[in-house]
């Protein structure tokens, strides 16, 4: 019978745990450890013996480094003991929590809680080269749009839940091909008058032969990315299966909590599109293009949504500073007819003769802001990058309800805590116009370009 946890060893080969306690036993280099896996939690328990306070240098180790980097400081062992399994990863995994002082026999164990685990399973042949990432209920809303109500079918007594005309199709990435699918499940009891299906949505993925492990992932992440600013809610997956020649990968994140699901769609940018028609509107090249920042502000806009008011307004023009990136003052420079040497030169004459008209007493501390006024006399006048990077992103900002130099004043006033010639209706006319700004930037990434912002 096979056990409700798995079983493994664990080690962390960079950490002395003797060195947060002395005087006691001294720990084991590696530990028996049980991972159980439930639907909303990931435990391991270590076990240890208690004459070493293994519990007490643990709990002391965790308050001295960063949660999030857990999995880097751990190294597992013997996971074949369990069946099948072929290897547990625990690499990208981040701590959540920590309790100690439990005890199982004559041992006792730390109880810890992980947002995330990997597992390697031996290949499966019918499956190879696909993919499956299920999504957590946020992405219900996507795959919905992909399927009719349950329906009989031809055969009597027979019933089905189809595909809406037109959605069978799979969309292209680069190497690989993907749609939104339901898998359904069944619970019946012939002794009750009801049956239940439940759909369960997920993206699946195939034609993945040419791919690796990361390159899938990478995929999986851009197609989450798009659907969560689609439906502005961050979509995430809570369990990843990849089917390879040599192995299966399947991954379990527990989620965190969730924002609230609004209505999706793309209608306040000038574009009524369903998600069907987004997915087909050739965003794969651009997307890959600009993955890392996608990564960042996409999550930023879902949460500008949620919190609104000032807050909403920062994170929407940090998205805006976020997509335009460093400002070249290579091309800002006056171009000087003469060589360094003699512009320096030039620069002291001049310095020189100003010095005429100063007071002795006065003289060091103006030749010291003269230092400062050479740096600035050397660049032309300098225009607003941010609306220099507007317009060069097509956006009309001569019919903003606001000017960007207001913008801009909003922004530091909030910033610096100083509010008061900001005023409610400004605010919110200000929150709408970056909302407007932060999705169109975020089409741009995607190379879409069919948008249309409201200024009114």
């Amino acid at each position: 019978m096979m056990h409700e946890y798995f079983c493994f060893d664990i080690s962390f080969p960079s950490v002395d745990f003797d060195s947060y306690e002395q005087g006691y036993e001294k720990v084991k280099s590696i530990h028996h450890a049980h991972l159980y896996s439930r639907e909303n939690e990931i435990e391991i328990r270590i076990l240890f013996e208690p004459n070493t306070y293994f519990g007490r240098k643990f709990s002391m180790w965790v308050a001295s480094i960063n949660w999030r980097k857990f999995g880097a400081y751990v190294a597992t062992a013997n996971e074949t003991q369990n069946p099948r399994l072929q290897k547990l990863d625990l690499s990208d995994s981040a701590l959540m929590s920590v309790k100690s002082g439990q005890q199982e026999g004559n041992l006792e164990y730390v109880s810890i809680t992980i947002d995330s685990a990997k597992f390697h399973w031996p290949p499966e042949s019918e499956r190879l080269n696909t993919a499956d990432f299920i999504l957590n209920d946020a992405g219900f809303s996507i795959v919905k749009q992909f399927y009719a109500v349950l329906w009989p079918s031809d055969d009597e007594g027979q019933f089905r839940i189809n595909r809406m005309d037109g959605r069978h199709e799979f969309y292209p990435l680069v190497n690989s091909r993907f749609r939104p699918e339901f898998d359904f499940s069944t619970q019946d009891d012939k002794s009750s008058a009801e049956a239940t299906i439940v759909k369960e949505p997920k993206i699946h993925f195939n034609g993945l032969d040419q791919l690796n492990e990361d390159e899938i992932v990478k995929y999986g992440d851009i197609v989450r990315l798009m659907a969560s600013f689609y439906s502005r809610t961050n979509i995430d997956y809570t369990i990843t299966r990849i089917y390879l020649g040599n192995v299966t990968i399947a991954a379990k994140k527990i989620q965190g909590p969730t924002l609230p699901i609004p209505q999706g769609g793309l209608w306040e940018v000038g574009l009524n599109w369903h998600f069907d028609e987004f997915m087909k509107s050739g965003w794969q090249e651009s997307a890959l293009k600009n993955y890392l920042k996608l990564r960042v502000v996409v999550p930023l806009f879902n949460q500008s949504v949620v919190v609104g008011g000032s807050s909403g307004f920062l994170i929407r023009f940090n998205i805006l500073e976020l997509c335009k990136g460093g400002v070249s003052t290579a091309d800002r420079k006056f171009k000087f007819i003469k060589s360094d040497t003699e512009v320096k030169k030039s620069f002291e004459q001049a310095l020189n003769l100003l010095l005429e008209i100063v007071k002795v007493e006065d003289q060091e501390p103006f030749r010291n802001k003269w230092q400062g006024i050479i740096q600035k006399l050397q660049f032309k006048p300098m225009k607003s990058p941010i609306k220099e990077f507007l317009i060069q992103q097509k956006l009309p900002v001569d019919s903003f309800p606001l000017e960007i130099g207001r913008l801009i004043k909003i922004r530091n006033g909030l910033t610096h805590g100083s509010i008061e010639e900001i005023s409610v209706d400004e605010l919110e006319k200000a929150n709408n116009l970056m909302y407007g700004i932060a999705g169109v930037l975020i089409l741009n990434l995607l190379g879409i370009k069919d948008w249309k912002l409201n200024t009114t």
